[in-house]
């Protein structure tokens, strides 16, 4: 089965393009007795906007990305699978939660081609600094379930309220590609106090991500959208 490590990047692809230098996550034995729970998340930032956005990541989307590459050598296609936020145990001092994102489904490209991908990244929270983050996984850990290690930043997420959305953006430059991440979460209970809600039901259900690459061998848009499941 291969993966995509940037958006859209197959692993058949040279592996040594995917990595760059970055921000390496240091790793400390206190963090062993901190654990992140569903519950831990659910009570956290009830009142801020990102941190009402990354408790509503949690759990299984269905989603749908199309692919759209300017240059011949890089594919068109469209994307289908799943995609899941399991909370896991933060690995930083200065974390306050974290998820693990895992998608997998089936690519199909403009040319015929059909091809089995996966990905990881991992989400972090900072509750200090009510800010949002997304982080490579280790290579060679993707494989190793529940143990999955935390490489580099991939980006910081930066919110602004933008009528009935909120938009995120961030961007990483990887060798001689840029990446441009822009999110729009729509959530109708995003804003209100937790103990208002009146269910259990998950404030937001869909949301969407594009993503805009640009480099010497590279020019594509990738546009998902994600539906709770």
């Amino acid at each position: 089965m291969s993966s995509i490590e940037h958006p859209q990047q197959l692993e058949s692809e040279d592996p040594k393009i995917s990595r760059c230098a970055g921000i390496i996550c240091r790793y400390t034995t206190t963090l062993n007795t901190r654990v992140t729970t569903p519950d831990t998340i659910a009570n956290m930032a009830e009142l801020t906007n990102v941190g009402n956005i990354f408790r509503n990541l949690m759990g299984t989307w269905k989603l749908r990305r199309t692919l759209n590459s300017s240059l011949p050598g890089f594919p068109s296609g469209t994307f289908e699978g799943t995609a899941t936020f399991v909370p896991r145990k933060p690995t930083a001092h200065s974390v306050t939660a974290e998820l693990l994102y895992h998608e997998e489904g089936e690519l199909k490209t403009d040319n015929g081609f059909t091809l089995k991908a996966n990905r990881k990244y991992i989400y972090r929270y900072t509750q200090d600094e009510d800010k949002m983050s997304a982080w490579f996984v280790k290579e060679d850990t993707k494989d190793k379930r529940g143990k999955e290690e935390v490489d580099y930043l991939f980006h910081d997420v930066e919110m602004t309220d933008e009528n009935a959305a909120i938009a995120g953006r961030g961007e990483h430059l990887c060798s001689m590609d840029m990446y441009w991440a822009y999110y729009e979460f729509r959530m109708p209970k995003v804003t209100e106090e937790a103990d208002e809600a009146e269910d259990d039901e998950p404030g937001m259900n869909i949301w969407g991500l594009r993503y805009k690459v640009k480099g010497p061998e590279k020019d594509y848009t990738s546009d998902t959208a994600y539906e709770r499941a």
